[in-house]
């Protein structure tokens, strides 16, 4: 197995809690197992960053750092400035050095901060710059709330959970809430029809974190979005960490009014990217390696450019490729790999248009109902499978699904894909209904 360099680390993230850690799902197979940890490439060295942030707190420096105009100190009380992180943030961005030389070591401190001591070159100082302390992220308001944005699939859900599972861990016996913007806007709603809006707001501020995902949703709902400000600022006030993760940034969102956009705006914005095709093709060589495929250089560059975009994906389809070779009793030539890869493009080369009509026949409704206005229970059901269908069966985007339905917007898909995958886990007749219309239109589902 390929030695990873630092150019690529591995991060040992916890794992958070979940409804479905119980069910019987084989885990040897997840892209954590595979990769032996949450892979970090240079496009993501800004998120594992944020991680130790969360986890450790802000650094204090005790002289200038590089361009950063920072004042000598004596003890770690000082406030930290929008100068500190930036520095931090363009260090991990343009240098390999290891992150966790930002962050305290088994060594008492001060520690040094990394490795290379050309920030401090612009300064005549060849010393390289101390940290003497930590502030936590929750002291220094100009960086809440903490913001992940990226498209789905980046891996933006993982990076949330180990935040979360962090804090569970160091404080058990305070609350955390971690949920979606769905749940988010239906409490609130039922909350309002009960006439319990005040207890929502005191459970909420309750918690010393809070974590919301796809909070995209909140677009859809302006009595959401004035609910959540007012919590916003009063939590921040309060020192509470609050973490969000977004499809895009807040501001580029249609439907957030400009107070909202402009408040999450001010915290730390994070990106969570794809993997590049630099990173694929680790990816590639290190899970064919656990999977004992003994792959050639053309075939693992191959690989790298016709599997999936992202991490998950890219495991999956690793994992699927190495039992269809294995059932044919094929060696992974890069012939072979070919021909199994153009099979699976075959038989998965399904428009969004036959998948709204297979669900339309299957659940007896008209297409033109689907594609309307009627919200139903049958249609809003038929609507939820083919944004399912879609996603795993295309490589349709949101948008796209959005406009084969009669041009909904991406938040509605987001929000009918989060329900429908909620549905999946819990209701067997849902899933057996997805894979009907699935083996009728000629598809291979592992779901």
């Amino acid at each position: 197995m390929p030695e990873y360099n630092a150019r690529y680390r591995i991060m040992q993230l916890p794992a958070f809690p979940k409804p479905s850690d119980a069910q019987d799902v084989d885990r040897q197979f997840t892209p954590e197992a595979l990769l032996d940890g949450f892979l970090v490439a240079p496009e993501n060295r800004l998120a594992e960053l944020a991680v130790r942030i969360a986890d450790f707190g802000v650094p204090v420096f005790d002289r200038f750092v590089g361009d950063a105009p920072l004042t000598p100190v004596a003890a770690a009380s000082r406030e930290p400035s929008r100068a500190d992180l930036e520095f931090l943030m363009r260090a991990a961005k343009e240098t390999n050095a290891p992150i966790d030389s930002f962050f305290p070591t088994d060594a008492p401190l001060p520690s040094p901060l990394f490795l290379q001591a050309r920030y401090n070159a612009a300064r005549g100082d060849s010393n390289q710059p101390m940290i003497i302390g930590y502030r936590k992220l929750e002291e220094t308001s100009f960086l809440m709330p903490l913001v992940f944005y990226g498209q789905s699939g980046a891996g933006k859900t993982r990076v949330i959970e180990a935040v979360c599972q962090t804090r569970r861990e160091k404080n058990p016996r305070l609350p955390l809430y971690y949920l979606s913007a769905h749940d988010f806007a239906r409490s609130l709603a039922d909350a309002i029809r009960t006439e319990r809006t005040q207890l929502f707001r005191e459970l909420f501020a309750q918690a010393s974190v809070v974590a919301i995902e796809n909070a995209d949703l909140l677009a859809e709902n302006k009595a959401a979005q004035l609910e959540f400000l007012t919590m916003l600022d009063d939590a921040i006030k309060a020192r509470k960490l609050i973490i969000l993760s977004f499809s895009q940034p807040p501001a580029n969102i249609e439907g957030f009014s400009p107070d909202l956009a402009a408040r999450l705006s001010a915290g730390l914005l994070i990106p969570v990217n794809v993997p590049s095709e630099e990173t694929r093709l680790a990816i590639v060589e290190r899970v064919a390696a656990k999977l004992a495929l003994p792959f050639d250089a053309a075939t693992k560059e191959y690989c790298a450019r016709k599997l999936p975009t992202t991490v998950g994906a890219i495991c999956a389809s690793l994992v699927q490729l190495a039992r269809e070779l294995a059932l044919d009793k094929t060696d992974p030539t890069l012939e072979n790999v070919q021909l199994a890869l153009e099979r699976r493009n075959q038989s998965r080369e399904i428009t969004l248009d036959e998948i709204i009509r297979a669900v339309a026949k299957r659940l007896s409704v008209s297409v033109v109902d689907l594609r309307g206005k009627r919200r139903t229970k049958t249609l809003v059901f038929a609507r939820k499978c083919v944004v399912f269908l879609a996603r795993r069966l295309t490589d349709a985007t949101y948008r796209e699904i959005g406009r084969a339905l009669a041009r909904r917007n991406h938040s509605t898909i987001l929000h009918a894909a989060t329900e429908i995958d909620e549905e999946m886990q819990t209701n067997e007749e849902s899933t057996l209904i997805m894979r009907e219309i699935a083996g009728r239109l000629g598809a291979r589902v592992n779901f």
